[in-house]
């Protein structure tokens, strides 16, 4: 066949499509009506290209669906996948930067990964490679809908089309490219999964539940698709670090795999074993085969193992790094690692434990359980091996490595950073057999895929054959959990705020095991309910579950709970709230019964949201801390342990880590408070010390209001009423739900909904109302509200609408009542320390956030009985030779501490939180402070109080 000239295949082109789109009796939308002519226009063009006849293949759908996210074409030539078309309506253009549409953009957002795809609406023509267009959009002369046979083209769309059938993968030039590109391409297979899972493909669908059952019990559609393109990705890209071919498909790859890494490549096998599956996945998949296969992993890596490190961080800001951040991925400088792991190989040989070698000792069990890509596990075998190695020699270091694989465990929950830690692990020990001149075979690797806050007591049911190694690694995993003594618990745990629901059995135990967070939940007496909220967090839960693991901490088996005397280790590097947080209160009064040791080094000096070149991790704005808290066996659970703490110096990380690298636990270090429930933070010194704190001078002082949804406060009463009547009138229930704004658990309501009943109001309303889902009244009572410092509002004080209202400042407030509010967990920073309210505060009040304590003048709403200590009274009246009166004390103290002043002369002290107040034995001086007080508290409560 003689390849026709352009002029005579644009012309049988238009004539075909004009034919095509203006006949009324063919069906179909006008995209499906460019099908049949523009692949034989590709044909043609193709070889004016210098393609032979037949090179070239066009595979596309039956039917051209605008509901789909995938290309409308596969191209290959030669059988080998160079790229794809994707067909819009004539009219709409080829440039999808221009596309109005939200499936249009939406559609662009996902196919932009792809390094080679063509757009077409028959009348223009552009060429896209990963994202960025090649040269012009070309456009035809004419309009293929009426212009026929006169339609006509310029010689650059065979340029155009050249380009596009001629490309070839390039192999990446870094880690860093290569991640790029891997997160670009698993992103769009997550993205496929995900459209293939909602339009119900049965072979996806039933794979979900088969991930759900062996795998992750709790995991979502979502949480499916991301865990299946993360293990296919790595997978190919493991295959491809072992030499493994891809040309031959994905089959061939994952039986190969299989002989060298039995868990990953069984995942890759089961997870594409499908042909539907591939067909399904072929645009990501088969794009996928193409580029990796020109990967060569040991010329990219130059031999350096932490290549792997970098590579997972930077494909995780290309593929999600919104998700990053969700899931608390961050990996930890290899700086903190060695530190960390120095200080408990120091603690192991040290008195407490008496381990000679330390980490290479043979009855220390290492656990990672958050492992990620392997940071710690790597730091842990490194020094084994240097341990070894000077104590025997390098030819003892591949026998005690192979003996230390059996000591050495680490669980993950995502398939990627599992993927890279295996490798790097197995490459570590390659690398270090080698240096030793002894390599032999790698041995096996207690990594394994799991939930670590997952039910540990689950029982297996029968196992699919092929699921059998991916299941074993999860039925192994629960076995360590529920049974194997841990010695030595590392890492740095992922934090994630609000994360109630995600703890698993940590958090909610199962029907017949109560949930092992229960132990740090504050008793109701406490008066720190508003602040448990913290305790959900995921490095909280990580937490519990290495107290649980290494000091048998509440230790739980099938039978029940039980306390079992454990020796060990717990070093993490966390965020630092639970150090002196009110929340926190029980955990820390567990922690010093069951630890005899505990060192704390404050890695953020500077306090909250510091200067990011001062970060141990850069995206992480909190406060951090490494925590080392060690129980010796046979700790006296009466006696609490000792809380050393030290802080690295303020300045640029890079200082940080050389001060990291000098800490030794037998330093200098300050011990913290010896109360139970107190702060991990040391003790006041100095003349600070001397001075009375700021809780010790009230008899009361509790959490301010929490509403929990925004919409009960405005600046108006009048906002309110129709706020109120908006809610009330509205007669859909779901509507009504959504107008109430209730806090979801689990899916369900939880504090407050529109159903829930309560025993009595808030303040003097006591009579028990109804659901608000039943009530038809008006609203009835509006008050003023201390929302923030010196910003009064208005809420509707009703219980029902109150998440955590504190009932005591209800009962006792009054229009004599003043209210001193003071941030509690963290120092105030610059301005005044406290500041006060007339109207009852917010728990926010002081400054927008940290919560804070409230602390009443009054505690009655009579203002007859006083809130400040009696005792303190007495000594202040003995002092001075007078009386001194609660309202004097509390003037008093607002002239001292409710001032920038005041925060600049103790800025030094007040980086410890926990606010101290300097009281004068002078009683002139005294009376002169209270005279200036009370014109504080006057203009701070607008002139209604004092």
């Amino acid at each position: 066949m003689v390849t026709k000239t352009l002029d005579e295949a644009i012309s049988d082109f238009g004539r075909s499509t004009a034919a095509k789109l203006s006949n009324p009796a063919i069906a179909g939308a006008p995209e499906d009506q460019l099908r049949g002519p523009l692949e034989a226009l590709m044909a043609e063009l193709a070889g004016l290209a210098g393609h032979a006849q037949g090179a070239v293949d066009l595979i596309g759908e039956t039917t051209l669906s605008e509901s789909r996210t995938r290309p409308d074409y596969a191209v290959t030539v030669r059988n080998a996948l160079v790229g794809f078309i994707e067909v819009k309506a004539p009219g709409k253009g080829a440039n999808p930067l221009r596309f109005s549409g939200q499936h249009d953009k939406a559609q662009w957002e996902r196919l932009k990964s792809l390094p080679n795809l063509l757009y077409t609406d028959g009348n223009t023509f552009s060429l896209w490679q990963d994202g960025d267009r090649v040269g012009e959009v070309v456009k035809l002369e004419g309009d293929v809908e009426t212009s026929g046979s006169s339609l006509a083209a310029p010689m650059s769309l065979v340029a155009l089309v050249g380009d596009f059938l001629n490309w070839k993968p390039i192999a990446p030039r870094s880690p860093k490219q290569l991640a790029e590109i891997s997160a670009r391409l698993c992103r769009l297979m997550r993205e496929e999964v995900t459209e293939q899972l909602k339009a119900r493909n049965a072979g996806l669908t039933s794979l979900a539940a088969d991930w759900r059952m062996w795998l992750f019990p709790e995991a979502d559609d979502e949480s499916f698709a991301d865990g299946y393109a993360q293990a296919v990705t790595f997978g190919l890209l493991i295959a491809r670090a072992g030499n493994i071919s891809l040309a031959g498909g994905v089959d061939q790859a994952a039986n190969a795999l299989r002989q060298s890494n039995s868990l990953i490549g069984t995942a890759l096998r089961l997870l594409t074993d499908d042909a539907e599956h591939q067909k399904a996945l072929e645009t990501s998949l088969g794009t996928m085969l193409r580029v990796f296969e020109e990967v060569t992993w040991s010329v990219l890596s130059k031999g350096d193992t932490d290549a792997w490190l970098y590579f997972y961080e930077h494909f995780l800001e290309v593929y999600d790094n919104k998700r990053r951040k969700q899931t608390g991925s961050y990996y930890t400088p290899p700086e903190v690692v060695n530190a960390m792991v120095r200080l408990v190989d120091e603690a192991l040989r040290g008195p407490l434990f008496g381990r000679a070698q330390g980490l290479a000792s043979n009855d220390v069990i290492i656990a990672d359980p958050a492992v990620g890509t392997g940071t710690f596990l790597l730091g842990v075998l490194r020094s084994i091996a240097r341990t070894v190695g000077d104590d025997l020699g390098p030819g003892s270091v591949p026998g005690a490595l192979e003996g230390a694989a059996q000591r050495v465990i680490g669980f993950e929950l995502q398939f990627g950073p599992f993927a890279v830690a295996q490798l790097r692990l197995l490459a570590e020990f390659a690398e270090l057999t080698e240096a030793a001149g002894n390599r032999g075979a790698l041995p096996d690797l207690r990594l394994y895929i799991t939930d670590t806050l997952g039910n540990p007591f689950v029982e297996e049911e029968h196992i699919p054959s092929i699921m059998q190694p991916i299941a074993r690694s999860r039925q192994e995993a629960n076995a360590i959990k529920k049974g194997q003594p841990i010695t030595v618990v590392i890492g740095n745990p992922p934090y994630k705020e609000k994360a109630e629901g995600r703890g698993g059995w940590i958090e909610a135990g199962s029907v017949d095991t109560q949930a092992p967070m229960e132990r740090w939940r504050p008793p109701a007496s406490w008066g720190v309910g508003a602040h448990t909220k913290h305790l959900k967090n995921l490095y909280i839960y990580f937490w519990r579950w290495a107290s649980l693991k290494v000091f048998g901490a509440g230790q739980f088996d099938a039978t029940g709970v039980k306390e079992t005397d454990e020796e060990g280790i717990i070093c993490f590097i966390t965020v630092a709230g639970f150090l002196n947080g009110p929340g926190f209160q029980k955990m820390r009064a567990d922690l010093r019964e069951s630890c005899t040791d505990i060192w704390v080094i404050d890695c953020s000096p500077e306090g909250h949201q510091p200067e990011v070149a001062t970060r141990i991790f850069q995206g992480v704005q909190q406060p951090v801390c490494i925590v080392l808290a060690a129980r010796k066996i046979g700790k006296d659970a009466k006696q609490a342990a000792r809380v050393h703490f030290r802080s690295l110096p303020e300045g640029r990380r890079e200082e940080k880590f050389t001060a990291l690298a000098a800490i030794a636990l037998g330093g200098d270090w300050v011990d913290a408070p010896k109360e139970w429930r107190g702060p991990f933070l040391p003790e006041a010194t100095g003349q600070w010390a001397d001075f009375p704190s700021l809780k010790s001078l009230f008899d009361y002082d509790g959490s301010g209001v929490m509403p929990g949804r925004t919409w009960v406060i405005a600046p108006d009463k009048q906002s309110l009423d129709a706020r109120w009547n908006r809610l009330i009138a509205e007669k859909d229930v779901e509507i009504k739900e959504h107008l109430f704004h209730p806090h979801l658990r689990n899916g369900q309501p939880g504090d407050k909904h529109i159903r829930k009943k309560l025993k009595a109001r808030i303040g003097d309303q006591v009579d028990a109302p109804k659901p608000i889902i039943d009530e038809t009244g008006s609203v009835e009572t509006l008050v003023p509200y201390s929302f923030r410092s010196f910003d009064r509002q208005w809420i509707i004080a009703d219980g029902r609408l109150i998440n955590q209202p504190n009932p005591t400042l209800w009962t006792w407030h009054s229009v004599q009542q003043v209210y001193l509010t003071a941030l509690e967990r963290v120092a105030p920073g610059e301005g005044p320390a406290v500041t006060i309210a007339g109207a009852i505060p917010d728990l926010d009040h002081f400054r927008g956030s940290f919560g804070g304590r409230v602390s009443p003048l009054w505690s009655n709403a009579a203002a007859t009985s006083s809130n400040m200590s009696a005792a303190v009274l007495a000594q202040l009246a003995e002092t001075y030779g007078h009386e001194v009166s609660a309202p004097d004390l509390m003037a008093y103290i607002a002239a001292v501490l409710a001032h920038p002043a005041f925060t600049a002369r103790f800025a030094k002290d007040l980086k410890q939180p926990g606010l101290r107040v300097p009281i004068t034995a002078d009683a002139s001086l005294f009376a002169e402070a209270v005279a200036l007080g009370r014109e504080v508290i006057w203009l701070h409560t607008y002139g209604e109080r004092f």
